[in-house]
């Protein structure tokens, strides 16, 4: 927004700032009754001279200058601290959505290569056996992957061949999508709309691939994939998370309608939000109530923008800038002089008591001269305006407390968001490799491949290929290997650690525990430590069994190992504070660790991950969940810390699958 927007903008909220109208009408009020006691001192002034006079207006004129000053700035306070809670939100929200959504691009693509749907789809009258065995694998599928409410396998003339849903009746489907994804060169389609593949649904959020003979080497069209995501499930999630009293949480599609709101009672579904596009703090009114909104646009995820959708909040104004501290005074005082304050928030203090000592100077050599010219009525005059001046000062004291206080409470707030915001990437992203280790451990050929009493060299390379085109799917594993029944590897998906082939697995106690899972539902988790594995780095390897095809006998099993060092740090280096100019604030850093202190991942170079945290704080008390945020010293340095405990997301840590508590932790120095 340009200067005057702003200044509209100020003037337009400054009435809903309940301290920064009372202060403002207190320096009114003493304003008034200066200039009332000036104009007594006047007329009571033929003994003293003029220019005492003059001297008095002009103290009060820099108070009353200063006095704007002041106000302005808590004003631009209060708008900056809502603006930055506000965008961090509808960030978060439209950010989240999409890092989700990255994952399905994934999902659509390898799952369309599936050998078992190739095979059904390849049969032109299948049994009724051998759709059943299908069905039963999207079970699998959506199982895991919790994700997805319907999965439909459609031929090339748009024919449902299976689909999940037992409520969905559509057996065809003209949807141009479909013609769009058998036509396409890209690895699948996105669509969101109205569609009678899902008619139940205001709007379907399908991911669509092509099934493909042979998809490696750009085999006949077989038929068409399509994924359809628990849109609505999922932003309710997020709302959940982000959204404050009677705030209204929103995302936007690429025309500025409304796909998806928590309220939408206020905010309803295909409603066009004016003013979409513009920046900062925007008015917007509906239902006769007048809401203070902000937008952003996606920031992306590795190269991913979905289709370019908009996360939106709503503050009702009446109460956008109720006080809502977390704070104390104690704090707002001790850091008025920090770097956190521009210069012009630390010289308001400053200027105030130089114009203090220039008053008092003023009325006592106002005294001098009654004195000496015998002007006792003048006396009354001046002791009235140096308390008016102790008052005003008094006033100002008081409100740059305040000011402190919104600027230490906003930046607080601002850590303890930011802390939880990287916990729950965390939580999501693991969420993903639970479900990926269980669901490759049902491909075909391993289970028939390591359930023969011999294997051949062919049977191996086999092996090796799936795991690495599974590898060059998902790029968040270093190595994926399978090893069977006596814990001997067996295959990997990269080929520059082809040495480990005929070694045993590392960690006999979390192989035994992997071989001995019996269903499809559980999966093992190593702890996080230095691991062969990954070159000797710290990382979490996800492992399950393998079961034979025919009588569910384990067979082997299936290990990833997760690429920690960097997806972490990616993770806690995106959660981070950022500046108007879109960078990291200069000496902070953010750290994940257990509940003992270890590290998994830091972004400080001299905190690595293995070594222990030492921080004496309850953060490491929370629940999971919890959130909290105080001023601590660290290392002799003063920082504003964040800290929130995981809880775990969908199944995922949260049925007693599996129990591993991190403390994310966001420090900014103060």
């Amino acid at each position: 927004m340009d200067n005057k927007d702003i200044s509209t903008l100020h003037a337009s909220c400054i009435r809903f700032m309940p301290l920064v109208t009372q202060y403002n009408h207190t320096f009114l009020s003493l304003g008034e009754w200066w200039q009332k006691v000036t104009l007594i001192g006047k007329i009571n002034s033929h003994s003293v001279t003029p220019t005492l006079i003059d001297d008095m207006e002009v103290t009060r004129r820099h108070f009353k200058e200063l006095q704007a000053n002041l106000i302005n700035n808590l004003v631009k306070e209060n708008i900056r601290k809502l603006e930055l809670e506000c965008s961090a939100r509808a960030q978060v929200a439209i950010d989240i959505l999409i890092r989700n959504l990255f994952e399905r691009t994934a999902d659509v693509g390898f799952l369309a290569t599936d050998d078992d749907i190739r095979t059904f789809l390849r049969e032109s009258t299948p049994t009724e056996q051998q759709h059943q065995a299908i069905v039963d694998r999207l079970h699998e599928y959506t199982t895991k992957y919790s994700v997805y409410d319907e999965i439909l396998i459609l031929d090339t003339k748009g024919r449902v061949r299976v689909n999940l849903d037992e409520t969905n009746q559509v057996v065809s489907s003209n949807d141009p999508l479909i013609r769009e994804t058998l036509e396409t060169t890209q690895p699948y389609i996105e669509t969101f709309r109205r569609s009678n593949l899902q008619s139940g649904r205001r709007a379907a959020h399908i991911f669509s691939a092509p099934i493909r003979d042979d998809e490696r080497h750009g085999g006949n069209l077989l038929g068409v994939l399509c994924l359809c995501f628990r849109f609505e499930d999922e932003v309710n999630g997020i709302f959940a998370n982000l959204v404050g009293e009677d705030e209204i949480i929103a995302i936007l599609d690429q025309n500025n309608r409304v796909i998806s709101s928590s309220n939408e009672q206020i905010l309803p579904f295909g409603y066009r939000v004016s003013g979409s596009g513009q920046s900062g703090i925007n008015f917007i009114e509906l239902e006769e109530q007048n809401f203070l909104s902000h937008q952003n646009k996606t920031k992306g995820y590795q190269g991913y923008n979905g289709l370019n959708w908009l996360g939106l909040i709503l503050r009702p104004v009446q109460k956008a800038f109720a006080e809502k501290s977390a704070a104390t005074k104690s704090d707002a005082v001790q850091l008025q002089r920090s770097s956190i304050f521009s210069k012009t928030l630390q010289n308001i203090a400053y200027r105030a008591e130089r114009v203090v000592d220039d008053l008092s100077l003023v009325v006592l050599n106002g005294q001098i001269v009654s004195a000496k010219r015998n002007a006792i009525e003048f006396m009354p005059v001046l002791e009235e305006i140096r308390t008016i001046g102790y008052r005003t000062k008094g006033v100002f004291d008081e409100s740059i407390d305040d000011l402190c206080n919104t600027v230490v409470s906003s930046l607080l707030s601002d850590v303890q968001f930011q802390a939880f915001l990287a916990v729950d990437i965390m939580d999501r992203n693991l969420y993903e490799r639970a479900n990926d280790v269980r669901w490759w451990a049902l491909t075909s050929c391993f289970r028939e491949i390591l359930a023969q009493p011999l294997r051949s060299h062919q049977d191996d390379a086999t092996l090796a290929s799936v795991l690495e085109y599974i590898n060059g799917l998902y790029t968040v594993y270093t190595n994926l290997m399978l090893f069977d029944s006596n814990g001997t590897i067996v295959a990997v998906s990269n080929i520059d650690e082809n040495h480990l082939i005929g070694q045993t697995m590392p960690d006999q106690a979390v192989i035994k525990k992997t071989l001995a899972v019996s269903d499809s539902k559980h999966y093992t988790v190593s702890p996080f430590a230095a691991t062969p594995l990954y070159n000797g780095q710290h990382t979490y390897l996800y492992l399950t069994s393998i079961r034979a095809p025919h009588n569910n006998k384990t067979v082997g099993g299936i290990c990833v190992v997760f690429d920690g060092k960097p997806e972490f740090l990616a993770m806690l280096q995106d959660s981070l504070p950022r500046d108007n100019n879109h960078q990291i604030l200069s000496g902070a850093f953010g750290l994940f660790t257990d509940r003992h202190g270890l590290i998994i991942a830091s972004t400080k170079p001299d905190l690595l991950p293995g070594q222990t945290l030492q921080l004496e704080s309850h953060f490491f008390q929370l629940e999971n969940g919890q959130r909290d945020s105080v001023i601590l010293q660290y290392n002799g340095d003063q920082y504003a810390v964040g800290a929130a405990m995981s809880k775990g997301y969908r199944e995922y840590k949260t049925t007693g699958d599996y129990q591993n508590d991190v403390l994310a932790l966001i420090f900014v120095p103060v």
